[in-house]
This record gives structure tokens, sequence and C-alpha cells, in this order.
């Protein structure tokens, strides 16, 4: 047996269709920019936390390098002769390596 269908039964359904992929994709697409907002977020927060990271280690090298710095002079200060002929000796075994090229 056939039966005739309404055009407007169908295009009743078509249009119900359109609707529900209009709001899927409003849908996916509030999705997408919420999953990207937090991602942007977390990489920001991370990006932080490195920066301070590497702020404090910076800090704490120029304090090392201050107190070495400081410890050498003193050292220097109060042995010079044995400083200069350190130093002296350097000088002397670095420009034998240079000269030998």
């Amino acid at each position: 047996m056939v039966t005739k269908t309404d055009g407007s039964d169908l295009s009743d359904q078509v249009k119900a269709i359109q609707a529900e992929l209009a709001s899927l994709t409003e849908t996916i697409r509030k999705f997408g920019s919420e999953q990207a907002s937090a991602g942007a977020e977390a990489l920001h927060g991370a990006a932080d936390r490195a920066s301070e990271a590497f702020r404090s280690s910076a800090e704490e090298a120029r304090r090392r390098g201050h107190k070495v710095a400081e410890d050498l002079e003193g050292q220097i200060t109060s042995n010079p002769v044995p400083a200069v002929l350190i130093a002296a000796g350097i000088g002397l075994f670095i420009g034998a390596l240079i000269g030998r090229r």
C-alpha cells in the first residue's frame, strides 16, 4: 500500500532538523570557546610560574656570584703573592695553548 506524504510534514521535519543542527553547532562552538579559554588560562598560569621560578633562580645565582667574588677578593687581599703567581701561571698556560695553533 502506498501512502502519500504531505509536503508540509516533510518541510516541518527538515526545519526541525535544521534547528537541531543549529543548536548543536552553537553548543560545540561554546564548548570549543570554553576549552580554548581554559587552555589559555592554564598556559598563562604556567608561564607566570616559570617566570617567577626563573627570576628566583637568577636572583639566587646573582647572590652566589657576589658571595664568590667577595670570597675571592678576600683571599687575594690576604694572600697577594700566591694570587699573582697563580694568575701568571694561568696566563702562561693559556698563552701556550693559543701559541700551539
